[in-house]
Parts: structure tokens; C-alpha cells; sequence
């Protein structure tokens, strides 16, 4: 009675089976459907690709098996219901996650749905099932092929005379196929792999007459061939120990190089793997998989080490003696070592990280412009007469009921200001608190205008630039065209040039150049003052502070030098250049350095780049009758002021990237409370800039 209650039970699977291809193909080939479904796209479409495929499959052979009046159906119905289960597990991490929901709309609450109709059928089948077979023996029945072949055979002996000499016919052939020297038994393998290579290549082939294969078909079937070859085989081997679809022949099984079988397969069945989790893959060792020949490397590279690390643990079981196991231990271990410190970085390179939070009442709107100046020809051009163009950002006080998202902090081509690859945090994992032209905050409020040094570009001033807006000033941050290592200017990405980043830093090239950074501060100024429909109105530009870092920190001076709005210049660890370190500055100037740079306190000139920037330094301030606030900060170094700080660098790394022991946020904060208390003081009247109790590791020198 228990077997005919799971017979009768099995054709409720293959009802399973029948409602869940149904919804499977409705949302995956109709694509007013798809374009609304959270698991349209990898990895869970991969998934779906393959499940779409064998459900039905297997579904069919099932009913034969059944028709048939065969016994042992259990190892059946669970893998018919296990794939569908597994399938709808799957979708529902993509609803979980919430993936693509602005595009679901009524129809993808629809889909969602349908997919909790078949999960809560699968769920009755699956409990059903178990209940019906509990403490039923699972017996192991005949080759499912050969069955399947039987089975047909009797149905098509009940159409007449005719009907049983086709029975006949292909009795012969599953005879010859099945069995015989050169049966399928004999070489279950190559028989499932030529099978894979088959049905993928029919489906290449629907798949080019149907959508087309794009612009390199050659490329994208050679690809599709070798993915879909691969998850088949991946499903199908499982399947086959499981169901015992094709069971090979006692002198079949596989007695030689049982390592290298175990590699092959995990070489094989990483292929879907990879494929799925391309994206995530790709940008946790830094490779975004961005055509064809990426995807072929990136699938390559995850086979060779799927099956390396299978080949040498296998190996080890295989040994008997402990030194051998020892020997063959070493490499494995030292595969796992590098595997694992890749995944390490990988996911500290992906991992959302945030600039220290503004202080200010105000919340922060960020807005951008491309602006051209006209008057001036752009000698750092590699084409002569160009104007000079630039890529300002700006930030700026909003009201403090702002609540929509924050903008991103590196967009587009703007990620590729940071250089240090997988060994770093990726700059469209930072987060920032500015909301993209959001509205401003009622008032009028003093411009600051900000450079950075060489090579750098204005968004890696966020953390700064946010704070001082958070207080209730206008923040122009200008990225030096051609000097930056990228900047962004009509939505294209632009390198540096010789001219803008001289390869050799002699003082009368930087003395030139620092003329021209100077210009682009007044030029950018006098753009604020009428900076468009959003900033019109809210921006004194009357008088100005000018900020820089490095060399940025130089152009700051020189232009407060040369501009009579300029009411005060910060100069972040640059060493000074231009005209302005021999006539000086009647404005105030900050000085702001790390110890012992020769900048900003007492230093010990211990070779030519020191004596340089002590004597520039002294003979600045000498020159100098405005007031001159300095300032040193313990355990800082060069990008301390910038915010590398705030992104993941690993510590063996801080050396390279010039940072020093100081926590990076904590380093970001006390900079932003020594800059706006010195903006204060210079655009607002406020009291002149004195030591802060709350960062002791900032000392006047």
C-alpha cells in the first residue's frame, strides 16, 4: 500500500514538475514578463537556465518510469522535486535582496506571486512525498536510459502490428546502445559529456537563429557552447550517481587517476560557478568581466584552481604514508594561503566604507560643472590651443530636512582616481553625505574654493569639503586638468599629460605651473559668483578662502597672493612655490604639516628636499604681514589630509600611500575642525583659530 500511495504521489511531482516549467518559461522567454522579474538576472538566472532545462527532462522519463509500474520512484521524486525547490530557493534570495525593484511594478508582485504558488506546491509534494516513504527501503532500479527505452518500447507495442515492430526495432537499439562492447555503460562519461555538447550546441544554435548572438557570434558561441556543455555536466554527474541514469559496467568504473576524475569535475562544475557570480567575482580581485575574452580568462583562471586544489586534496587522501602527505600538504597549503588572502582583500575591497560624518547643522547637496575659460589657452593641452576646461564639484548647505539617498562618491570613470587595485578598497564602495543637487538651504553663504595636489582630483577632498558645508559654506573643489591622474569632463575620462604632472619636479617647472593652478582658482571663483540656476543667489563671492593640499596647498597661496577677494589660504603639507614665497601674504594663512616635514614646524634639513621646502617656508612667512596660524599633527604623513584616511588601504600599504599611524577618520576630523575654525575667522569675523582640546595630536608650532 506505501508503494502505491508514492506512485500516486509521483504523479503529483511530475504535476510539480509541469506547473513549475510553466512559470519558468513564462518568465524567462516572455520578456514583457522578464523585464519585471528580480531574478531576470546572474546568478539566478543561471540557475533558472539549467533547471529549465532538466526539470522537464527528467520530469518526462519520471512519468515513463511510472507508467511503467516501476518500484523504486522515491530517488526520483526527490530530485525532481529538489530541483525545483533548489530553483525557487534561489528566486526568493533575489526578492529577499530586492534586486531590480524599481522596475517590478504590479507585474513583478505578480511573479513573486506565482513563485510562492510553487514553492508552497513543491513544499505539499515534498512533505507528501516524505510522509508516504517513510521507512520505505530506496532500492536501486534499472539504468533509467535503458528503462526509459523499455518503457516506450511497451507503450508503442499497444498501436497494432506496426506499433510492435517499432517495439522490436528499438529493443535491437537499446540493446546495441545500452549494452554490447561499445554500450553506453562502457563509457557512461563520454557519453555525457558528448550529450552536454549536444543539447547545448542545439540550443547555440536556436538561441543564433532567434536573438542573434550579437557582434562577435563567433566569441559569444564559442562561449555559450562551453558554459552550457559545463552546467550540464555539472547537473548531470550528481544526477547519475543519485538516480543511476546510465550505470557504467563493473569493467567501466573508473579504477585509474580517481584524483585527476575528482579535478576534472570541479574544473567543470566551477564553470556555471564562475559564470553566475561573474560580476562579484570580478570585482573582488578587481577585474570587472567586461566582455567575451574577460569572461573566457575569468572562467579559466577559477577551472585551473577549482582543480588544482581538488587534485592536491585528493592526492593527500590517496597517501598512504604520512611524509607523502606531508610533501603533497605543502603546495595545498600554499594555494590556500594565496586563495584565501585574494578573498580577504577582495571582500575588504568591496565593503562599504564611510567618510567621518559632517559636523555641522546643515546637510550637504553636491552638484558638478564642466566649465571652459575662454581667455586662456591650456598649455598642459597635448593638443596646442585648446582652451582651458575644468571639472569643478560643489558642495553646499541644505536644509537639515534633506532625507534622500546620498549621491555616490567616485560615479562613472570618477572610480579610477585610486590606483592601488584589489589591494585596496574600491572608491564606488565609499559612502558619502551629500545628496546630489538637492535643494539649498535659505541664505547667502561664503565661498571656499579647494585644489588638491598632483595627481589627485577634487572628490578625494569629500570628507573635508562635506564638513565645511555642513557649517554653512560653499565648497569648490577643482580637479587640475591634465595634472590629475583622471579627471572627468563631459562625461569623459581625461589622463594626465607631461606638462601637467612633470615627470622631473624642478622648482622653476613648478613655479610656472603653480602660476596656472593659481589662475583656475580666481576663474573658478569668479564662476561661482553666478554658478547656475541651483547655487544662483546663495553664494558670496565677495571675498573667498582658498585651500589646497600639496601642490594644490601652494596654488592656494600664490592665487590668495594674487586675488584681492582672497581673505585667507590653507596650505595642507605643500611646499610653497611661485612669487608668492618672496613678497608673501597680507591675508591669514594655515599652515597645516606633519612632523618633521619642514612645512609647518621646526625641522632638521637632512637633505636637498628638506633645505627646500625649510627655506621656501621661512622665507614665506618672513615675507609674510598677515597672521600665520601653524599647525603639526601628530602621526600624520602626506595623504593623511586627504581621504585616504577613510578608505580601506591595507596596513602594510600605509608606507606607500604616505599615511601614517593616526587613525584615518579621526585625522579627517581634526583637519575639518582646523580648516572651518580658520574659515570662521576669515569669512565670518570669528575669533582667530586656537589649539582644540579635542585633538591633542594637533600641536601649534
Amino acid at each position: 500500500m506505501g508503494e502505491e500511495r508514492v506512485r500516486r504521489l509521483s504523479w503529483w511531482c511530475v504535476g510539480c514538475a509541469v506547473l513549475f516549467t510553466a512559470f519558468v518559461v513564462a518568465t524567462t522567454q516572455v520578456q514583457a514578463l522578464r523585464a519585471h522579474s528580480p531574478w531576470q538576472d546572474d546568478p539566478y538566472d543561471v540557475v533558472v537556465s539549467f533547471t529549465q532545462l532538466l526539470v522537464p527532462a527528467l520530469a518526462v522519463a519520471f512519468a515513463i518510469r511510472i507508467a511503467a509500474a516501476r518500484q523504486d520512484l522515491l530517488r526520483g521524486a526527490w530530485a525532481l522535486v529538489g530541483m525545483v525547490a533548489a530553483t525557487a530557493a534561489t528566486d526568493w534570495v533575489a526578492v529577499g535582496l530586492r534586486v531590480h525593484e524599481d522596475r517590478w511594478g504590479g507585474t513583478g508582485r505578480l511573479l513573486i506571486a506565482g513563485l510562492a504558488l510553487v514553492t508552497l506546491v513543491a513544499l505539499a509534494v515534498a512533505a507528501a512525498m516524505w510522509w508516504a516513504g517513510r521507512g520505505t527501503r530506496v532500492p536501486a532500479g534499472p539504468d533509467w536510459v535503458e528503462d526509459v527505452l523499455v518503457g516506450i518500447g511497451g507503450l508503442v507495442a499497444r498501436c497494432g502490428t506496426a506499433g510492435r515492430a517499432a517495439a522490436r526495432a528499438l529493443d535491437r537499439v537499446r540493446r546495441v546502445v545500452v549494452g554490447g562492447r561499445h554500450g553506453l555503460r562502457r563509457h557512461h562519461l563520454a557519453t555525457v559529456v558528448l550529450a552536454s555538447v549536444a543539447v547545448s550546441a542545439w540550443f547555440t544554435v536556436a538561441e543564433a537563429l532567434g536573438d542573434g548572438l550579437g557582434p562577435h557570434p563567433a566569441e559569444a558561441a564559442a562561449m555559450r557552447l562551453l558554459i552550457g556543455t559545463a552546467g550540464i555536466v555539472t547537473a548531470l554527474i550528481p544526477l547519475n550517481a543519485y538516480l543511476g541514469v546510465l550505470r557504467p559496467t563493473r569493467s567501466a568504473a573508473p579504477a585509474r587517476r580517481p584524483a585527476l576524475v575528482c579535478a576534472g569535475y570541479a574544473a567543470i562544475a566551477s564553470v556555471p560557478v564562475a559564470v553566475g557570480f561573474r560580476d562579484g567575482i570580478g570585482a573582488l580581485v578587481d577585474f570587472p568581466v567586461t566582455g567575451w575574452g574577460r569572461l573566457a580568462g575569468l572562467i579559466a583562471a577559477i577551472a585551473v584552481l577549482a582543480g588544482l586544489v581538488t587534485l592536491l586534496a585528493q592526492t593527500i587522501r590517496q597517501r598512504r604514508s604520512r611524509l607523502a602527505k606531508a610533501l603533497v600538504a605543502v603546495p595545498l597549503a600554499l594555494v590556500l594561503t594565496i586563495v584565501g588572502t585574494v578573498g580577504y582583500l577582495g571582500v575588504r575591497h568591496v565593503l562599504p566604507r564611510t567618510l567621518p560624518a559632517p559636523t555641522g547643522p546643515y546637510r550637504v547637496g553636491r552638484t558638478t560643472f564642466d566649465w571652459t575659460d575662454t581667455a586662456r589657452t591650456d598649455p598642459l593641452a597635448p593638443e596646442p590651443g585648446r582652451q582651458r576646461e575644468l571639472s569643478v564639484w560643489a558642495w553646499y548647505p541644505a536644509p537639515a530636512g534633506t532625507t534622500q539617498r546620498p549621491a555616490p562618491y567616485a560615479p562613472g570613470h570618477w572610480a579610477r582616481m585610486l590606483q592601488f587595485g584589489i589591494l585596496a578598497g574600491r572608491l564606488d564602495a565609499v559612502r558619502t553625505h551629500s545628496v546630489a543637487d538637492a535643494r539649498v538651504a535659505d541664505g547667502r553663504f561664503p565661498l571656499v574654493v579647494l585644489e588638491p595636489g598632483l595627481g589627485l582630483a577634487a572628490p578625494q577632498f569629500s570628507a573635508l569639503a562635506e564638513d565645511l558645508a555642513s557649517h554653512g559654506y560653499v565648497v569648490a573643489g577643482i580637479t587640475p586638468t591634465y595634472s590629475a591622474s583622471v579627471t572627468v569632463l563631459h562625461g569623459q575620462p581625461v589622463g594626465r599629460t607631461a606638462a601637467g604632472n612633470p615627470p622631473e619636479l624642478s622648482r622653476d617647472a613648478l613655479d610656472q605651473l603653480v602660476t596656472l593652478w593659481a589662475a583656475d582658482f580666481r576663474f573658478v571663483t569668479g564662476q561661482m559668483a553666478d554658478a547656475g540656476e541651483l547655487l544662483a543667489g546663495h553664494v558670496d563671492a565677495s571675498r573667498v578662502a582658498y585651500i589646497g593640499h600639496s601642490f594644490g596647498g601652494a596654488a592656494a597661496l600664490q592665487s590668495c597672493h594674487d586675488d584681492p577677494r582672497c581673505a585667507g589660504a590653507v596650505d595642507m603639507d605643500g611646499t610653497p612655490y611661485g612669487t608668492v614665497v618672496h613678497q608673501g601674504l597680507t591675508a591669514p594663512m594655515m599652515l597645516l604639516g606633519t612632523p618633521g616635514d619642514c612645512l609647518a614646524g621646526a625641522c632638521h634639513p637632512t637633505d636637498a628636499t628638506d633645505r627646500d621646502i625649510d627655506t621656501a617656508s621661512r622665507t614665506l612667512r618672513a615675507a609674510s604681514t598677515g597672521p600665520t596660524f601653524r599647525y603639526e599633527v601628530s602621526g600624520a604623513k602626506h595623504f593623511n589630509f586627504t581621504d585616504y584616511g577613510a578608505y580601506y588601504i591595507p596596513t602594510p600599504l600605509h608606507g606607500l600611500a604616505q599615511l601614517g599611524p593616526i587613525d584615518g577618520d579621526r585625522c579627517l576630523a581634526a583637519t575639518s575642525a582646523y580648516v572651518t575654525a580658520f574659515a570662521d575667522h576669515v569669512l565670518r569675523d570669528g575669533p582667530a583659530p586656537h589649539p582644540d582640546p579635542r585633538y591633542p595630536e594637533v600641536q601649534p608650532t
